[in-house]
């Protein structure tokens, strides 16, 4: 599960909520304020994994209303 938020720009105090079971893919299960009953897919690529750094890129789609 991962929460990504917005504290900036038109979408300040919003946020998107994904979650996984490990796949590539991750499905967009709701967020909060614009983003409230969202869905859509997130897809992320490891750039750096090691002891003491995760770095990752997501390109997420996201249909909201």
């Amino acid at each position: 599960y991962i929460d990504f938020g917005f504290n900036t720009g038109r979408f300040n105090g919003s946020s998107i909520s994904v979650f996984s079971r490990g796949e590539p893919g991750l499905a967009v299960v709701g967020g909060r304020g614009k983003f409230m009953m969202a869905t859509g897919v997130a897809l992320f690529n490891p750039i750096i994994i090691n002891a003491t750094n995760v770095i990752m890129e997501f390109n997420i789609t996201v249909v909201h209303y």
